[in-house]
């Protein structure tokens, strides 16, 4: 009887680890999947970079070029706070950091942003399998959000913070799941040094640990969430901390931010624009993340699995946007295109959408409604492929007043003859494509403005 009993128990043990192993290779061969279709996703998205600039664009505004002209400031002589304004300092150092290596020009700034972009897409897809969302629902809501003109602009952009609003949406997505908190954590800590509306997903994380703390007795899992709160929140706190010590406030960049405002009459805005200028943007440049986004809603009514996949999502998208929507009332709000701030709210209401339409049309009983479903959805996305190039073309900063090619012209022109120093004196603000194509920034005094039209005449450059 015992020899019996022994050989159930080996029986039973060999099954055991026979099961454990054919988990393990599935497992594998899952995460080996994954990997391929993130290689395919970043490709994919270095492909949409080459179409957008072969149709023709350059930049979003003239930000872009002040922001190259920064980056190449720091790699000339790096400090801490690269720009000493309002601006973030981690895309400075990421940019100016690669051009101590590829040289300080356009083109080197462009492609680090190209790079940056496209391995942007990987958070969001590693987010939504995270959080259990299918392989083709996660792939889908990748490529549908990675094509919208906002991302495909700034993928292309000599900006890198495009990459900002994937990071900000991962941490979204997953930050429920007490195994990729601290991960989350970590993303939005450079999400925060990057972009101001990563401060709201920030004091979410925080206030989600602060729960898990409080409800666990565990000393390990307590130590684990304070951890969790203090990483993310370690960005706005240093930040402010260096603003304190650097401009005696630790506000000053909000205060900046307001000048600014007041200063080119922004300030001046209406209420009710303030208000609604967000809301507007979003339904208006992002018309297929909103229409998503209320199919996203609808799931979270009806289904408690698109709940428990992305209820903590949904709040801090609200929760971003509402951020968004305080700072324009209290004149502190980025003063130009306010969808590039909303990327991160794309990506969520994407993501939800197309899992909640997903799961409606696999809950359906009837084989042919699943059809014919199916192939709606099918008919809009091949409507929507096709509407995508000219929309690419439809970019910011492509407009007579607002296209650089003269200026950057005249700079590449003076990198060539490598001209010893400069004044110049800008129109508005055209000055910096000149500066940042000749890529010597410490070489150009810069005098006042002049507040003229501006021409292929602008700015006014005398070489010393």
């Amino acid at each position: 009887g015992q020899q019996a009993q022994a050989c159930d128990a080996a029986d039973r043990y060999g099954a055991r680890l026979q099961r454990e192993v054919i988990r393990g290779r599935r497992s594998a061969r899952a995460l080996s999947t994954d990997v391929a279709l993130l290689g395919l996703l970043c490709a994919f998205k270095l492909g949409i970079d080459a179409c957008v600039l072969h149709v023709g664009f350059s930049h979003v505004s003239d930000d872009d070029y002040a922001r190259t002209v920064i980056a190449e400031q720091f790699a000339y002589a790096p400090r801490l706070d690269p720009s000493a304004t309002s601006w973030l300092p981690l895309p400075f150092w990421i940019v100016g950091g690669a051009m101590r290596v590829l040289g300080r020009s356009l083109e080197a700034a462009r492609i680090v942003a190209i790079a940056i972009g496209a391995l942007g897409v990987v958070p969001p897809y590693v987010a939504m399998r995270a959080a259990r969302v299918s392989r083709a629902t996660a792939l889908a809501a990748t490529l549908v959000a990675m094509s919208l003109p906002w991302n495909a602009w700034l993928g292309a952009a000599t900006v890198p913070d495009g990459w900002t609003a994937g990071l900000i949406a991962a941490a979204a997505i997953a930050m429920h799941r007490d195994g990729a908190r601290p991960w989350c954590a970590v993303a939005l800590l450079a999400a925060s040094l990057a972009r101001y509306e990563a401060w709201a997903a920030c004091a979410i994380l925080a206030i989600v640990s602060g729960i898990r703390a409080a409800r666990s007795g565990e000393r390990r899992i307590v130590w684990r969430e304070v951890g969790c709160a203090l990483v993310a929140l370690a960005g706005p706190a240093l930040w402010m901390a260096w603003n304190a010590h650097a401009h005696g406030s630790a506000f000053h960049f909000m205060a900046r931010v307001s000048a600014f405002r007041r200063t080119i009459g922004a300030a001046d805005v209406p209420f009710r624009d303030k208000l609604l200028g967000y809301p507007r943007a979003f339904l208006s440049d992002t018309p297929e993340a909103a229409a998503l986004g209320a199919c996203g809603m609808a799931g979270l009514w009806a289904s408690a699995q698109i709940r428990s996949r992305w209820s903590g999502a949904a709040i801090v998208a609200l929760a971003v946007l509402a951020f968004l929507v305080a700072g324009d009332l209290g004149d502190g709000a980025p003063t130009h295109h306010p969808a590039r701030a909303l990327i991160a709210v794309v990506w969520v209401c994407v993501g939800m959408g197309i899992d909640a339409t997903a799961r409606a049309i696999a809950s359906r009983r009837a084989q042919a409604s699943r059809w014919v479903s199916g192939l709606a959805a099918a008919s809009i996305a091949v409507l929507w492929v096709d509407s995508l190039p000219a929309r690419w073309t439809m970019a910011p900063g492509e407009g007579d007043s607002d296209r650089r090619d003269p200026q950057i012209a005249r700079g590449l022109e003076l990198r060539r003859r490598e001209a010893g120093s400069a004044d110049v004196t800008p129109c508005q603000f055209e000055h910096f494509a000149l500066i940042a194509a000749w890529g010597a920034p410490e070489r150009v005094h810069v005098n006042a403005r002049t507040g003229g039209a501006i021409t292929t005449a602008c700015p006014q450059v005398n070489v010393r």
